[in-house]
């Protein structure tokens, strides 16, 4: 509980938003495959995005949601291009807080403003950030956030966190159901389905 404490402060959440992730990939994947989807949807991000952004979205693609890949251009991907890919059937925006190759450092303000507006969901890889630029999920809008700790945050690999809106926690379905998850978790021979209520 401390440590979700002191990650919650770090990128200005509560506790409740924080849970824990054994890497990027994980947490990224709990909002791909946790949200609802319709044919037809899409999710918009970046043709340089770190692997760990990307297949959990192109999974999406037999459920019949597309995955729509803005080009970098000299080296960047300005926000515009990426506000440009978006329709009417756009659900998500993900991409990273800085990009691994190129260090490029996305607008996450300008495109989680924009983001809101239009009601689509804001989702951040913030692993090559957190822990060396500052990251506010309440300024800059951010619906969902993803980092392992071995990188700025100088943990081990294996540790890391993810955030959910607590506005988006009913939202996002546990993909994977277990007994740390319940709400009686101790009384271990009582089964009661029914899951806490926070991240």
């Amino acid at each position: 509980e401390q440590v979700r404490r002191l990650a919650a402060q770090l990128i200005n959440a509560t506790p409740e938003e924080i849970a824990f992730v054994k890497n990027t990939t994980e947490g990224l994947g709990w909002v791909a495959n946790g949200l609802s989807w319709n044919t037809g949807d899409n999710v918009v991000t970046t043709n340089v995005e770190f692997p760990a952004n990307i297949y959990p979205w192109m999974g999406l693609q037999s459920r019949g949601v597309q995955l729509k890949m803005v080009p970098e251009e000299n080296g960047c991907v300005p926000v515009e291009r990426i506000v440009d890919a978006i329709t009417s059937k756009t659900r998500v925006v993900t991409v990273s807080a800085v990009q691994f190759a190129s260090g490029y450092r996305t607008d996450l303000a300008a495109l989680g403003r924009i983001c809101k507006d239009k009601g689509i969901l804001f989702c951040v890889d913030a692993i090559q950030a957190l822990g060396v630029l500052p990251v506010d999920v309440r300024a800059m809008n951010i619906d969902f956030l993803s980092a392992d700790g071995h990188k700025w945050l100088c943990a081990p690999e294996g540790c890391g966190i993810f955030y959910c809106s607590r506005s988006l926690i009913g939202h996002l379905k546990p993909v994977m159901a277990g007994w740390l998850c319940m709400v009686d978790a101790l009384d271990f021979g009582n089964y009661k389905f029914e899951f806490v209520d926070t991240a």
